[in-house]
C-alpha cells in the first residue's frame, strides 16, 4: 500500500513543484508526511494503520522534489555528480535504517519506528522553512493542468534521450529489488543465515552501492556521462554473466553474495547517472520528468519484486534469474539506444 501510494504521489509532487515552486511543495509534502507518520504511530487498529500508511506514501514527495532541485541548479556532469552524492547518502541511510529500526524495537515497540519517522520529518520541515531557498524561479500555475501533463508526457516519452536512460535505470532497479523482496529468506533457507545476521550481510551490498555512487562521482570529474555509462555497463555485464552461471549451479554463500554485490556496484553507478542523463532533455520541467522517472522506477520495482517472489524456490536462483534478466534488459536498452541514435549515457 505504501509503495503504490508513493509511486502515484510522485507524479503529483513533481508537477506541483514545477507549477508552484520547490520550497512550497517540499513544505506541504513534509508536513503531510510528518502528520501521517505520527498517525501511524498512534493507530488504534490495523485498518487505521493501512490508511495512514497510504497517506504517508502519497505525501512522500521529498525525493522527487530533491532531484528537481538538483536540475534547477546544475546540468550535465555537475548534475550527475550531485545525483551520485544523493545516491551515496541514500545507500548509507539504508545501512543504518535496519540497525536503528531493530534498536527501537528492542527498546520500545513498532510504534516507535513511525514516531521516529515523524520526528525526522519534523526536523526536515523546520530546516526547509528556516533555511532552504527556492530554486525553481517564477511560479507557473498553468503547468498544473491535465493539458500540460498530457503534452509534456508525450514529449518526454517521444524523446529518446529521456526514454533510453529511463529504461536503463528502471530495469536495473527491478533487478536490485529482488534482494529486498526475497534476500533475507533466501540466505536463511539456502545458507542458514538467520534474520538477525542478515543486516550485517546486507551491509556489504549497501557498501557496494555506496562505492558505486562515489566511484561515479569521481569518474565524472574526468569522463563524460557516455564514457562512464560504458564503464558501468561493462561491470553490469560481468554481473549478469555471473548470475547467468549461478542459475545452473549451487554456489557458496561467498560466491553468491559476491555476485549480488557486483550487480549492486553497477546499480550504484548507473541509477544516479541515468537519472541525471534523463533530466537533461526535461529543460524547464525537471519536476515532472523526475516524477515520471520515480513512478516508472516504482512500477519496475513492483514487477521485480513480484517476479522474484514468484520464482523463489528456496534456492538463490530467484535472485540470480531476476538480476540476469533485468540486468540484461538494461544492457540491451542502452545498446539499442546507442546503436540507432545518440544517447548521453
Amino acid at each position: 500500500i505504501y509503495f503504490i501510494a508513493y509511486g502515484l504521489g510522485q507524479l503529483f509532487w513533481g508537477l506541483f513543484s514545477d507549477a508552484f515552486g520547490r520550497r512550497r511543495a517540499l513544505i506541504i509534502s513534509l508536513s503531510g508526511f510528518t502528520l501521517a507518520s505520527f498517525a501511524c504511530a498512534l493507530a488504534p487498529s490495523f485498518q487505521f494503520l493501512i490508511v495512514a500508511r497510504l497517506l504517508q506514501g502519497l505525501m512522500g514527495g521529498a525525493p522527487v522534489i530533491a532531484r528537481a532541485m538538483v536540475r534547477d541548479v546544475s546540468s550535465g556532469r555537475d548534475a550527475a555528480r550531485m545525483m551520485t552524492i544523493l545516491g551515496a547518502i541514500l545507500t548509507i541511510a539504508t545501512m543504518f535504517a535496519p540497525v536503528l529500526g531493530s534498536g527501537l524495537l528492542v527498546l520500545f515497540d513498532w510504534r516507535a519506528c513511525f514516531a521516529a519517522l515523524g520526528l525526522l520529518g519534523a526536523v526536515f520541515l523546520i530546516y526547509t522553512i528556516m533555511k532552504l531557498p527556492e530554486t525553481a524561479g517564477a511560479r507557473r500555475p498553468e503547468r498544473f493542468t491535465l493539458r500540460f501533463l498530457l503534452h509534456s508526457g508525450r514529449f518526454l516519452f517521444a524523446t529518446r534521450a529521456f526514454l533510453v536512460p529511463l529504461t536503463v535505470g528502471a530495469s536495473i532497479f527491478a533487478g536490485f529489488v529482488s534482494v529486498s523482496s526475497v534476500g533475507a529468506i533466501t540466505v536463511e533457507s539456502a545458507f542458514g543465515v538467520g534474520p538477525e545476521s542478515f543486516g550485517a550481510l546486507y551491509a556489504f551490498a549497501a557498501l557496494s552501492n555506496t562505492a558505486g555512487a562515489l566511484f561515479a562521482g569521481q569518474m565524472l570529474k574526468r569522463f563524460t556521462l557516455r564514457q562512464l555509462g560504458s564503464i558501468a555497463i561493462c561491470i553490469l555485464g560481468l554481473a549478469v554473466l555471473a548470475h547467468g552461471v549461478l542459475i545452473f549451479v549451487t554456489p557458496s554463500l561467498q560466491v553468491f553474495w559476491g555476485a549480488v554485490c557486483l550487480y549492486v556496484l553497477a546499480f550504484g553507478i548507473i541509477l544516479p547517472t541515468s537519472m541525471a542523463a534523463a533530466m537533461e532533455p526535461a529543460a524547464d520541467m525537471p519536476g515532472f520528468a523526475g516524477s515520471l522517472m520515480g513512478a516508472m522506477q516504482m512500477a519496475a520495482a513492483s514487477m521485480g519484486a513480484a517476479l522474484a517472489s514468484t520464482l523463489y524456490d528456496g534456492t538463490p536462483r530467484a535472485i540470480s534469474m531476476s538480476m540476469a534478466m533485468f540486468g540484461g534488459l538494461a544492457i540491451t536498452a542502452l545498446l539499442v539506444g546507442r546503436y540507432g541514435f545518440r544517447s548521453k549515457i
